[in-house]
Formats: C-alpha cells, sequence, structure tokens
C-alpha cells in the first residue's frame, strides 16, 4: 500500500485494535503502532523500514502540500512531497527562507527526492525553524516535531550515534542487519470460474450473521476460488457514504463459515468468538490477494489499510497500513510486512 481502505468514524475503535484469537500464536503478526509527535507521525515496520508524514497544525484540517519521509531498512532515504490541490506542476520545499529542493510532480500531483537531495532536505527540516510548500502558491509545512520523529527513527532503526543518523549522529559505523521478514506460503488460486453458490446458503448466513440487506445499500455475495476445496464469499454487509463492508466467508463442504485471519483490524465494535471478520472496501486480485481499506473519513487522509493472502487455512496478513490522525496526511505509513512465496502444490 500504501492507499490501495456511516459518519466520521471514532478512529480509536477503527484503528491499531488488532484481533487475532484469544491466545495468538507467538508467529501471528504484531503490526507497529505510530508515534506522533506534534505535527509530525512516524512508525517503524517489522522489517526496520520507517516512514514520517508531515501533518496539519489544526486539528482536522487538511494539508494543502504535504511530506512523507522514508526511510529503508538498508538506510536508503527519500522524501516524497504531494500537491494535495492536483494542480501544481512542481513542487519546492523552503526553509527559514531559502530554496531546499525543488521537483516536477507527476500526474499522481506527487515527486520524490533520493539520495543526497533527499539527505540535504532532511538535514535542513532538522535545523529549520519555519517552513513552506511552493506549488507556486507557499502551502505552510510544520516543522514542529519534525527532529523528533526522525530522532526516533534513529532509534528504531539502531542508528542513533553513528554517521548514518538523521539527527543522533556519531562517530560509530553502521553495522547492523535489518530483522528478516517473516516467510508466508501462499497457494496460487486456480484458474476458472468460482462455483455457485445457493441462494439458500447466501440468505441463511445473512441471517445467522446479522447482514441486513433493507438499508438500501449494494447487495452481494461475489465468490473467488481459493484452492481446490474453498471459495471465498464477499458477503455485503451494509455501507456508509465511503466505506462499503463486507463480511468474509468460506464456502467449503457445502456450508458458509466465518473465514480465519492471523490478525484483522476491528471496524467498529469488536467481533465476538464465532461470528465473521468485517472487511472494508475489500477486492480481490486474480493473483489471489484480498485487500482492505477502511476510511476514518470521507477525504480517505485517514485508516487502515491491509493486505492478505490465503495459505490453505486462514488468511495471512502480507502488509498492513495506517493512518490513526486525520490531519491531511499524504498517504499512510507502513506497519507490518511479509515475504509471500508460493505454497507447495
Amino acid at each position: 500500500m500504501n492507499r490501495p481502505y456511516p459518519a466520521p468514524l471514532i478512529l480509536a475503535s477503527l484503528l491499531l485494535v488488532g484481533v487475532t484469537s484469544a491466545a495468538a500464536a507467538p508467529a501471528d503478526p504484531v503490526p507497529a503502532k505510530p508515534r506522533v509527535f506534534h505535527n509530525w507521525i512516524v512508525a517503524c515496520d517489522n522489517g526496520g523500514r520507517c516512514e514520517a508524514a508531515s501533518l496539519s497544525a489544526d486539528d482536522g484540517m487538511l494539508q494543502d502540500a504535504g511530506l512523507l519521509v522514508r526511510r529503508d531498512e538498508d538506510g536508503g532515504l527519500s522524501v516524497r512531497v504531494a500537491d494535495m490541490t492536483g494542480k501544481a506542476p512542481s513542487a519546492t520545499v523552503r526553509v527559514d527562507g531559502r530554496a531546499v529542493a525543488s521537483t516536477p510532480l507527476t500526474r499522481q500531483d506527487e515527486g520524490t527526492w533520493r539520495g543526497a537531495s533527499a539527505s540535504a532536505l532532511v538535514t535542513a527540516l532538522v535545523r529549520g525553524r519555519r517552513a513552506a510548500i511552493l506549488t507556486p502558491t507557499a502551502h505552510p509545512l510544520s516543522l514542529r516535531g519534525a527532529a523528533a520523529a526522525f530522532r526516533y527513527m534513529d532509534d528504531r532503526q539502531h542508528r542513533a550515534g553513528t554517521r548514518t543518523a538523521l539527527v543522533a549522529k556519531g562517530s560509530a559505523a553502521y553495522r547492523r542487519k535489518p530483522p528478516a521478514l517473516p516467510v508466508v506460503r501462499i497457494v496460487t488460486p486456480p484458474a476458472g470460474a468460482a462455483p455457485a453458490i445457493p441462494a439458500a446458503a447466501i440468505n441463511a448466513a445473512r441471517r445467522q450473521y446479522g447482514c441486513a440487506t433493507d438499508d438500501g445499500s449494494p447487495v452481494s455475495a461475489d465468490a473467488h476460488r481459493l484452492d481446490g476445496r474453498s471459495t471465498l464469499v464477499l458477503l455485503s454487509c451494509g455501507a456508509g457514504a465511503y466505506n462499503y463492508i463486507v463480511q468474509p466467508l468460506i464456502w467449503r463442504d457445502a456450508r458458509l463459515t466465518p473465514a480465519a485471519f492471523d490478525y484483522a483490524f476491528d471496524f467498529g465494535e469488536p467481533k465476538p468468538a464465532g461470528q465473521p471478520r468485517v472487511l472494508v472496501n475489500a477486492d480481490w486480485s486474480r493473483e489471489g490477494r484480498l485487500s482492505s481499506w477502511a476510511k476514518g473519513r470521507g477525504l480517505g487522509d485517514c485508516g487502515d489499510a491491509a493486505q492478505y493472502g490465503w495459505d490453505g487455512t486462514r488468511f495471512r496478513l502480507l502488509r498492513a497500513a495506517v493512518m490513526p490522525e486525520c490531519r491531511g496526511a499524504i498517504d499512510t505509513l507502513g506497519v507490518w510486512r511479509a515475504r509471500a512465496v508460493p505454497a507447495a502444490r
């Protein structure tokens, strides 16, 4: 991802409340939790990659333009800029009255600095007092919390005190190896159309799991083959202005049962045992990837995203990204990664 996710939701209940089982296995995913430093937010995932995003200085407000700083586990540094107005051909970051970095913007209204340019820009953000992004209109860029966010990156990547640190520089060499990503064996879905699911089974599942169809929202039960015996059924279960809700079920041995997940974000109230998980704005790809993107509000500047693969028994979390602050961030922050490999046939 990072992004593919009724009235605005209270994100405390929407985000970062992962549910696995009452006694999670040690190998189950544990996505990182972002840290907020005033007007910047930062997260470092399980593979050692860190990302920090600028936020609006005012709660609930958007940024007309913003930054996202990413440092990979191998030390590669990049800074992404986005113009949220969709009108700018280029962007320039000005710090304390001096133009530090400029880049043309793509059709997606984004540009990226890498290597020495990114390093010089981050150094300026750490040392600066006032900043703006020119598109050419000057959009304020708050630096309050930027240095603390980059110092947090240094700490989480164990770079503090080394020559590679962004803020906490020292004279030591950096020799640490990043943590290995977990390996997940994923089943490649077979070719061909999914079997027809009997209407009686679908109607019974709606009654059993409380999926009403009388609220005016679209009614569907999309089916996708997972393997030789199992079919995924995405049972529509209501919709708001910007979030379309489904319950993922498995059709196997002529029965519909809740799909199992090694980790899933809660949406609304936690589900009791035996009830299906809830996915939001879900999508299924031909490569066998199931994704969810739950928006915290219609503007799409906050929420949580997840991507899963089927291992033959349950859905395994491959990627997760979140943005708990509805303050105009240009993207979500990665909090979990796994390396997917084909399962043995």
